[in-house]
């Protein structure tokens, strides 16, 4: 008899481990890598500065690639977010609104971890006028080192990261740091 009131004395220790880890595992698996802007990327000096991945993903909802991580002619913001995803769901619409603001910026969205029709009903609902590509390997996310989502990157004219903003990100938030890359002209 005593050796089941020891495996009960055991088990209770075991099951409350196990609950406290299942909120830090899926903090560290899946959105929300930050909370609430509370992030404050800043820019990466230019000399310390690294190229980026240079990746092509299917376009969302369509035909062709969207190439992600190149060189141009203006800096760009890659924006990864999902569907399902509350703060990826929070911070599009400020997305958007940067795009529309700020045409001197690409901004391009790649979903990940998420179904094409689900992305693509999201992106109709919050009305995403912005090049939507779609992260099916997780190339993107892997290539750009993103442990929860949403996740930010800005890249400079040269391809180079230029700074990375986990978790949701607004408006003026992008505007302060792409706003000394379009500057350099």
């Amino acid at each position: 008899m005593p050796a089941r009131g020891y495996a009960h004395v055991v088990r209770i220790p075991v099951i409350l481990v196990a609950l406290a880890l299942v909120p830090a595992a899926a903090g560290l698996a899946g959105c929300g890598a930050s909370v609430g802007g509370e992030s404050a990327a800043q820019l990466v000096p230019t000399a310390q500065r690294e190229s980026a991945a240079h990746l092509a993903v299917p376009v969302l909802g369509g035909a062709g690639t969207l190439a992600v991580g190149v060189p141009g002619p203006r800096p760009t913001v890659v924006n990864m977010w999902a569907s399902w995803c509350g703060p990826c769901r929070k911070e599009m619409p400020d997305v958007q609104r940067f795009a529309t603001t700020h045409p001197a910026v690409r901004v391009v969205g790649v979903a990940v971890n998420d179904s094409v029709d689900d992305a693509r009903a999201f992106a109709r609902e919050v009305g995403v006028t912005f090049p939507l590509g779609f992260d099916r390997g997780d190339a993107v996310a892997d290539a750009y080192a993103v442990s929860g989502l949403p996740t930010t990157v800005v890249l400079d004219r040269e391809g180079r990261l230029a700074a990375t903003w986990p978790g949701p990100v607004t408006s003026s938030d992008l505007a302060r740091l792409t706003a000394p890359l379009v500057a350099r002209g």
